[in-house]
């Protein structure tokens, strides 16, 4: 009987995901598991499970739940931040540029990351370790930029002479509110509305409030 050769197996092995490969779907994983139930209703068993792997396993790339949440967030971190982009639009004193670009750099931020955006929401509420950094870091630099803008364009005549901080504050709520309901409330019913419509909408609102009005205005304002 001649000898023949075994007959190869069509079905080949799975490749070993590398360890880079495999810290980045632990990464996925835990942005999934925090941004649906927040850092105390997740548990790194269950972002083990969702990975294929063991805890054990999980802990070899990250020694503790904190250690895999800092490095989600860490990950996730963009630059240059928004507001050094729009730093020549408030030297040239363009309120419509500098509004528009806040506006949509946060909103489209905000479509393109949701699941960060609730771990930046549960990171407050839950009054994490991260929130304090996370607020200097990311809104309190946001915050006085728009506070410092406000405030010079008081002095310049172009503003009403209102409390800078609460003007910063009301621009900022109204996207803010907005980001909230679009990736908390309801999703659904906000991604229908095209980001354009949402910016210009709300900047011509909050310019058309806070610019001074000519004497002529004002008392066109008083009949």
């Amino acid at each position: 009987m001649s000898n023949q050769a075994a007959p190869q197996s069509s079905v080949r092995r799975a490749r070993r995901p590398t360890a880079g490969e495999r810290r980045e779907a632990i990464l996925r994983e835990g942005l999934r598991c925090f941004a649906a139930r927040g850092f105390s209703g997740t548990t790194t068993r269950e972002v083990a499970a969702g990975v294929g792997i063991t805890e054990a396993a999980l802990y070899r790339y990250f020694p503790s739940k904190e250690a895999l949440y800092s490095a989600i967030i860490e990950s996730k971190i963009e630059g240059p931040p928004l507001i050094e982009r729009l730093a020549d639009d408030a030297v040239r004193r363009d309120d419509v540029a500098v509004f528009t670009g806040l506006a949509r750099g946060m909103l489209e931020r905000g479509a393109r990351d949701p699941e960060f955006m609730r771990i930046l929401f549960f990171t407050a509420l839950e009054a994490h370790e991260l929130a304090a950094p996370l607020f200097a870091s990311h809104v309190g630099p946001t915050r006085e930029f728009v506070t410092g803008y406000v405030r010079q364009r008081i002095a310049d005549g172009a503003f009403r002479p209102i409390d800078p901080v609460l003007g910063a504050r009301a621009f900022l709520g109204m996207i803010r509110d907005h980001l909230i309901v679009s990736i908390v409330h309801d999703p659904a019913e906000v991604h229908r509305l095209p980001i354009e419509d949402v910016v210009s909408t709300f900047v011509e609102l909050f310019l058309t409030g806070i610019r001074a009005q000519d004497r002529a205005a004002r008392e066109q304002v008083r009949t």
